[in-house]
């Protein structure tokens, strides 16, 4: 049995928990936490410490520093294999690397890998990394537009994200369709990159066209929206942190899950379709891989208005122009959500439908563990032969 200890950048991504409880055959996931991951992780679950890393990355490169820590401190497990992601590793040992865009790998900030990318080129090109594991196409199209990847094209993989099986049946009663939405409760500033104010405005104006929708809205919401909207009687605001089991309800009772996201949480879509759920979003970014139009959900094309990217399909999320500009939902964007959602609405047997596909691809395709599986058991192969 090889042992593969798994390092993150600075703490451990639930994701990458349930990665190291389904390895790959022959294989064994090694999770031990530094004491600056456990520092990260506590810090986490305060509102104000998202923020103020972001402002401290803005002046250092992070992750980088975070690859220069783990470099001269002792690791106190034997290991076959280094797993890393969203940072590069500098022990003479063999790695691969997780990434979900390339300038992770030294900073959320675009100016520092302007500057610093020749240090990624340098440690992805060397005999020790082993490969680059992106979960997207879109991701790795930020690595080769961006770097020399000459010295390392052939190690870069497409590896999809996967989750883990739902146990239930899907019940389907009542007259009444719930539409879903899913920001965040607990990290504050979410609701305008999730697409909280076109989810409002969209089902402001489906309210006029039906009279058997509600809405459920898990995410924090700035007070002037939350007021704007609060006297919808059939519209249930969760800004607060619940159980699991309360959201679990949610996503088996609801029928829509409507997420015009500006960016791709892989585990909010993957959840909706292992849920059995219908997907209604926007299409930037690698939203449209994760979501088959037509198939798993619908999408509608983003808004021309909002600078989505930098140079060479970087993702702009982070910068001043970016965040103002979603402030404002296009109108075309909006409308296509309401005739998108509309033809869910309408029609039970294609929400069924696309619903059962979206499991199937969770539960057996893409996006199962056991494809995913297959695939890292072939790269940690290659890697420690």
């Amino acid at each position: 049995m090889k042992k593969v200890y798994i390092e993150p950048a600075w703490k451990m991504h639930s994701y990458y928990k349930a990665l190291a409880a389904n390895p790959p055959a022959g294989y064994e996931f090694v999770v031990l936490e530094s004491s600056l991951e456990k520092a990260t992780k506590a810090a986490s679950k305060f509102n104000f410490a998202n923020p103020i890393f972001l402002r401290l990355d803005y002046i250092v490169p992070l992750n980088l520093l975070k690859s220069y820590y783990e470099k001269f401190r002792k690791i106190p497990v034997a290991r076959d294999l280094t797993y890393s992601y969203d940072h590069i590793i500098f022990r003479r040992e063999p790695w691969v690397v997780d990434l979900e865009y390339v300038n992770f790998l030294i900073s959320y900030h675009l100016r520092h890998f302007r500057h610093l990318k020749g240090i990624v080129q340098k440690a992805l090109s060397s005999e020790y990394c082993k490969k680059i594991i992106c979960g997207n196409e879109a991701a790795r199209r930020t690595v080769t537009h961006n770097l020399d990847c000459s010295g390392f094209e052939a190690k870069l993989e497409v590896v999809p994200f996967a989750i883990g099986k739902k146990s239930f049946n899907k019940q389907f009663t009542g007259n009444k369709i719930k539409i879903l939405f899913v920001g965040s409760s607990n990290i504050l500033g979410q609701f305008d990159i999730k697409g909280g104010r076109e989810v409002l405005e969209t089902f402001s104006l489906l309210n006029k066209k039906y009279d058997n929708l509600e809405m459920v809205v898990r995410s924090d919401i700035p007070p002037d929206i939350k007021a704007k909207h609060s006297g919808y009687k059939n519209i249930n605001i969760i800004d607060r942190i619940v159980p699991w089991e309360i959201m679990e309800h949610e996503f088996q009772t609801a029928d829509i899950f409507l997420l015009p996201v500006h960016n791709t949480p892989f585990s909010a879509f993957l959840d909706a379709m292992s849920y059995e759920l219908p997907v209604v979003t926007i299409d930037p970014w690698a939203n449209g891989e994760i979501i088959e139009d037509g198939k798993t959900g619908l999408l509608v094309k983003h808004s021309e208005k909002i600078p989505y990217y930098t140079e060479n399909f970087i993702p702009n999320f982070g910068m001043p122009q970016f965040k103002k500009a979603i402030k404002t939902p296009d109108p075309k964007v909006v409308q296509g959500l309401v005739e998108k959602t509309s033809i869910l609405i309408e029609n039970k047997e294609l929400r069924r439908q696309m619903g059962k596909a979206g499991r199937w691809e969770v539960e057996h395709g893409k996006f199962s563990v056991d494809s995913r599986s297959k695939k890292l058991k072939r790269i940690f192969d290659e890697a420690t032969a």
